[in-house]
């Protein structure tokens, strides 16, 4: 999403985390994805990446100028990999547990409700993260929002009621070019997690 925001010319490859190529360890040590190739340089972890695109391309830029606000931008991309994934990691790893599944239900509720009020209804100009300019922290949030379908379909998780500010940043989110341009469609997020539970079952 990032390279396409920045109009940038690239090219995918796709990679199956579970039959990687032999080609990909001397890419990836981590044998993690995404990763960047550029310039005889391989990047990975995703926000990583996405401040290294942001900083090595600043044509179209994607972080606030101010530096306060980029202190806060990293803030929420933080929040992110720190509280609101790991607590969507609980709904697969707890499925089997109606208990813990209830207090991971909350869980999520109270991380998003956090994000309601304390980004969203504070923003006083424009319905981005950052308000008026879509940036790194929409795009970091992006794919993981995506995937949120997948958490009501399969473990019952439920998007709050009062996220109303969420919910108008998400509808815009999906029409921008570069998330129709690399979105999922809800069956493919099920499969994977389906595919997921088989594995970590057998």
């Amino acid at each position: 999403m990032v390279l396409i925001e920045k109009n940038l010319p690239f090219e995918l490859i796709e990679i199956d985390v579970y039959n990687k190529p032999d080609w990909f360890a001397s890419v990836s040590p981590y044998g993690k994805v995404p990763v960047l190739s550029h310039e005889g340089h391989t990047i990975y972890e995703s926000a990583i990446i996405n401040e290294y695109l942001d900083e090595r391309f600043p044509e179209t830029p994607l972080m606030p100028t101010d530096h306060f606000e980029r202190a806060n931008a990293r803030i929420w991309i933080d929040y992110c990999s720190n509280h609101y994934l790991p607590a969507c990691t609980r709904l697969m790893r707890d499925r089997n547990d109606p208990e813990k599944q209830k207090k991971n239900h909350q869980n999520i509720k109270e991380k998003l409700m956090f994000v309601e009020t304390e980004c969203f209804q504070k923003n006083k100009d424009g319905m981005f993260w950052m308000g008026n300019d879509i940036s790194l922290v929409d795009l970091h949030y992006a794919p993981f929002f995506e995937r949120f379908c997948a958490y009501e379909h399969l473990f019952d998780a439920k998007w709050p009621k009062e996220c109303r500010k969420i919910r108008s940043w998400w509808d815009a989110m999906q029409d921008r070019k570069s998330y129709l341009e690399t979105f999922s469609p809800t069956e493919s997020h099920i499969a994977t997690y389906s595919n997921m539970m088989q594995r970590i079952a057998s």
